[in-house]
């Protein structure tokens, strides 16, 4: 059969099916039959070749499938984004795009019905609406007053893959008012019947946290942020329950609830150049006390987790501390990679940044420090030059500083107690498990260090208390990973 020659061009329009709002069509593709230079059909056959462009991210969609709707027949695009699906029966079908971007944002891309004549090679470039108009459809003029962009995503289940229906969206993050002050502010959606949710109303500038929370479950508090003006991504997953929650009772009565699982993380720990970082200090919120050291070889692994999204934080002196979201599940063993990056100085900035003390007010240590018990250092108290942090901590009377006879490390232990009595250490809020006496000037530096608390005894805080060990001292340091302004600590999310 005779190719069509026809070199016109005509516009197709594609519809944008979305789970947030009414389905509407967009001019954003062209169609093209009989291009010179291309191989024909198959006698009786039609063929389709085009491309797609990620408009979201700024370039081609790679891995796409593109499916010929009642004929049985689809294509991949190339890394280039390029596709080509010969044996089109001849007359007229759809075209359907299936991507995992494409499931974050809620949308089904597919074309009104074309009309393949036999012979027929077509083009077909398709394009993702661009994030401002994927912004301005989600969201409402009056939403959008507060904020040009949106974050939007799906919450499943990590186990059955189902929608978290009912579960909360919690987005936290810094903005700068009309007179250069930082103002905390947080915006909130449900998970709807198809597991989506949107947030609208958030600056274009974004940089934040974001947690999930459902049936008293929460996920960790991951990175969350604005690249391109108008939009965010996020997926989550996290279960209706814990698998299992194991209740600790300490001294004071106070019940603590610490989550478990058969979830899984196993990974490498690399430099900024890819090498193998040893020694790194590996921890998940969400995860008890559960800690790991990367081998020789960067590799590391935590068990008996909770499934759902989690973050990994990681500290290796020398590097900065360095978050990464993860999805695990108890289903399979979740694979992560993390890149550190070398430790920035950033003592001046934290000495002048004037939100400092709003991040120390939200962590409760200004609180803490105004009821008199127990003793608070921050600012030019702390000694930011010294060795290590041990050395640190010699400013506190009711401590004593002694070497551990290796001739490297110092242990920390309370003057006050004549035999020596015990330590623990709190780092941003989380309890620190020795691997080793004197551990943890091997993960805290000094330049970090944005404030101390130190308490003995019965005047420690309910929450800084280990079970059975009431009578012990406790230091809690808070670092820049924690006690500064979010959007300086967030890190890019990974889709």
């Amino acid at each position: 059969m005779k190719q069509a020659s026809s070199s016109q061009r005509r516009v197709v329009g594609w519809t944008l099916a979305v789970a947030f709002a009414p389905a509407f069509a967009i001019s954003a593709a062209h169609a093209q039959s009989g291009t010179p230079g291309t191989p024909p059909a198959a006698a009786g056959l039609a063929s389709l070749k085009g491309f797609l462009i990620d408009s979201v991210h700024n370039s081609s969609l790679s891995k796409a499938l593109v499916v010929i709707e009642g004929a049985n027949r689809s294509g991949a695009t190339d890394a280039d984004g390029h596709f080509r699906i010969d044996s089109i029966p001849p007359g007229p079908h759809r075209v359907t795009v299936l991507h995992p971007l494409l499931d974050t944002l809620g949308v089904l891309m597919r074309t009104p019905e074309l009309t393949f004549a036999a012979g027929e090679v077509r083009d077909l470039d398709l394009s993702i609406p661009s994030p401002e108009r994927l912004a301005s459809v989600f969201c409402t003029s009056a939403q959008r007053t507060r904020g040009p962009a949106m974050m939007v995503g799906f919450v499943r289940d990590p186990d059955s893959q189902g929608p978290a229906i009912g579960a909360k969206v919690q987005l936290v993050f810094y903005e700068t008012d009309i007179i250069g002050r930082k103002q905390l502010r947080t915006r909130e959606a449900t998970v709807d019947s198809t597991g989506g949710y949107k947030i609208c109303g958030i600056p274009g500038d974004m940089t934040g946290k974001v947690q999930v929370f459902r049936n008293g479950v929460s996920s960790g508090e991951v990175p969350a942020e604005v690249t391109n003006g108008f939009l965010a991504l996020r997926g989550f997953s996290i279960v209706s329950q814990h698998q299992a929650v194991v209740e600790v009772k300490n001294d004071s009565g106070k019940v603590k609830r610490v989550a478990k699982g058969t979830a899984r993380v196993s990974g490498r720990v690399l430099d900024k150049k890819g090498q193998p970082l040893r020694d790194a200090r590996i921890t998940i919120q969400g995860g008890g006390d559960k800690v790991a050291l990367s081998k020789a070889n960067g590799e590391f692994t935590l068990d008996s987790l909770p499934s759902g999204t989690q973050a990994i934080e990681v500290r290796k002196l020398g590097y900065s501390v360095t978050e990464v979201a993860v999805e695990l599940s108890s289903n399979n063993t979740t694979p992560a990679t993390v890149t550190m990056s070398d430790a920035i100085p950033m003592l001046q900035t934290m000495r002048v940044e004037a939100a400092q003390d709003k991040a120390l007010s939200d962590l409760g240590y200004l609180q803490r420090k105004q009821t008199g018990m127990g003793r608070f250092y921050d600012g030019k108290q702390i000694n930011h030059e010294s060795m290590s942090f041990s050395d640190v901590m010699r400013i506190d009377p009711g401590l004593r500083i002694s070497p551990t006879g290796d001739g490297r490390t110092y242990v920390i232990t309370d003057s006050r107690n004549a035999s020596g009595g015990c330590v623990n250490v709190y780092v941003d809020g989380t309890y620190w498990e020795p691997m080793q006496p004197g551990d943890v000037d091997s993960y805290v530096r000094p330049n970090e260090i944005v404030a101390v608390e130190v308490y003995h005894g019965s005047e420690t805080p309910p929450q800084f208390t280990k079970p059975g060990q009431s009578s012990c001292a406790t230091i809690v340091v808070w670092t820049l990973a924690r006690a500064r302004p979010r959007e300086t600590n967030a890190k890019k999310p990974r889709f």
